[in-house]
């Protein structure tokens, strides 16, 4: 069985963001820097990019800041965060935290 595409609601966008994987649950999030908006990665090959850049196990004290080509497959509601496939990602800065 192939994996389904996943649709996107709204027109892919390039971010400046910080990205930081939660191991206990490995979550991926994305933090549009400037704005109070997150997003979290749905798929296989986005989470599989963003981790290219962290280095496990110091993973959990590290944060990957980058522009980031993200096409949310939701609207987006005040308050939540977004599902979003990741595209691209260019000027990957990996920081301490």
């Amino acid at each position: 069985m192939l994996p389904q595409k996943l649709p996107c609601a709204e027109s892919c966008r390039e971010i400046h963001g910080r990205a930081i994987s939660y191991s206990g649950d490995a979550f991926l999030e994305i933090w549009h820097v400037g704005t109070h908006h997150t997003f979290f990665v749905v798929d296989q090959k986005s989470t599989e990019s963003i981790e290219g850049y962290l280095h496990y196990p110091e993973s959990d004290n590290q944060a990957l800041f980058a522009d980031f080509t993200v096409c949310p497959t939701e609207k987006y509601k005040k308050g939540f965060s977004q599902p979003v496939i990741v595209k691209k990602i260019r000027n990957p800065r990996l920081v301490s935290r």
